[in-house]
């Protein structure tokens, strides 16, 4: 029988409630987004933006991309079924994964260059500035949830889903929302702040005002569109950085 304090109308219910509902929503948007260029592409669904063969590299990618958003999933789940031991126990694999997936971003997005897989508006060494800029934000969110896992529960749950938030800006610039112009390109990216509404909400009723996390998760992603979308206007500049870059050809 259910205690008072965890009582289905209870602060710690309604908390867990609302993180499994994000969690879900987010892993629904990282599927459609990807459903025809990796998830369904043997069924030859098709979306007008490019889709890639399926060269190993990519295939490494989307490998791990896809273990950590099950990781994540299946910890937001263990969470809400009371099983913080196994949750805990994931939460090493989660971090190692994490890790891994750093030099993956990197080496998909320097190696695209060769393979000219940009979308029109911009040219192959430009495009780098996309998934490049999210890396170290990446880092940095990663690292702190780490730390916070232990001695500050609110920010680490916070910092997890804002990583996860981020991380579906790829999915959801496949979507047809936009022709395949900057403009289409801002559109979603922008879209996507949209998922820190729901974060935001919950901090003001259940905090009274925003946690610094949830601060944080929202105000990294805002720099890291508005970053990108600057180089993608005046493509020289980092272009000129981005050709110096190790593992880059054209």
């Amino acid at each position: 029988m259910a205690s008072r304090t965890d009582s289905p109308g209870s602060m710690a219910s309604r908390e867990r409630r609302f993180y499994s509902r994000m969690a879900w929503l987010l892993v629904a948007l990282v599927f459609i987004g990807f459903a025809p260029s990796f998830y369904l592409k043997p069924l030859g669904l098709s979306y007008p933006r490019p889709n890639p063969a399926l060269i190993p590299n990519l295939m490494l990618h989307g490998t791990v991309f896809t273990a950590w958003v099950a990781t994540f999933l299946a910890q937001v789940s263990l969470v809400a079924a009371g099983r913080r031991d196994l949750h805990r126990a994931l939460g090493a694999f989660g971090m190692a994964l994490g890790v891994a997936m750093i030099p993956v971003m990197y080496l998909t997005a320097v190696w695209q260059v060769a393979r000219a897989s940009q979308p029109p508006f911009t040219d192959p060494l430009t495009w780098t500035v996309v998934p490049l800029l999210g890396i170290p934000v990446f880092a940095v969110m990663l690292w702190l949830g780490w730390q916070t896992s232990r001695r500050d529960l609110q920010a680490h749950k916070r910092l997890m889903l804002g990583i996860m938030i981020m991380l579906t800006q790829p999915a959801i610039a496949r979507l047809p929302l936009a022709p395949p112009s900057l403009f289409g390109f801002a559109l979603p990216s922008m879209l996507i702040l949209l998922l820190f509404v729901p974060l935001i909400v919950w901090d003001l009723r259940s905090r009274g005002g925003l946690h610094w996390a949830t601060k944080l998760g929202a105000g990294l992603y805002a720099l890291i569109i508005a970053a990108q979308v600057f180089f993608l206007v005046v493509p020289g500049l980092w272009s000129a950085f981005a050709a110096h870059l190790p593992g880059v050809s054209g």
